[in-house]
């Protein structure tokens, strides 16, 4: 069953365009990134001597304050990049595509890790993990998207 299961996926990984191979390669490079980005900031705070107590320390300091957010010219730039270095992987017909995927994905996850940095919000990283969350969700569910259309495609030939 399982071996099945893993022929019948690379089948249809082989199979996939280069865009949908690629794709798969940009987001499941993402969502790993993002996580092991909060998965570390996680445990460094926990080895931290009295975790529990800093963080409500912070946060009863933070409370009187209302965020503001400001946005820097290289937010949107950052942006813009981003979509133009997908869409010319996605373009890409020569099998290399997932070799720009895999690091263009990682930079993107570990780019948008620190948005909360970049648009200069108070305390960011201790108030953005569900920021975190959703970017590495949506990652993960876009690549498991991708996978179960790819294991499809290697199933049905």
């Amino acid at each position: 069953m399982r071996r099945g299961l893993i022929e019948t996926t690379v089948r249809g990984y082989r199979r996939g365009s280069p865009a949908e191979r690629a794709g798969l390669g940009m987001l499941t490079s993402c969502a790993v990134s993002i996580t092991c980005a909060r998965i570390i900031n996680y445990v460094r705070e926990r080895r931290r001597p009295y975790p529990l107590l800093r963080s409500w320390a912070r946060r009863a300091q933070r409370l009187p304050r209302r965020e503001r957010v400001r946005v820097h010219h290289f937010v949107p730039g950052v942006g813009l990049a981003f979509i133009s270095g997908a869409g010319a992987i996605l373009r890409r017909d020569d099998g290399r595509e997932i070799w720009f995927s895999l690091p263009f994905g990682t930079g993107v996850g570990l780019t948008l890790d620190e948005i909360a940095i970049m648009t200069q919000r108070d305390n960011p990283y201790w108030r953005s993990e569900k920021l975190a969350v959703a970017q590495a969700g949506s990652a993960a569910l876009g690549a498991l998207g991708l996978a179960v259309r790819l294991y499809s495609r290697g199933k049905s030939g």
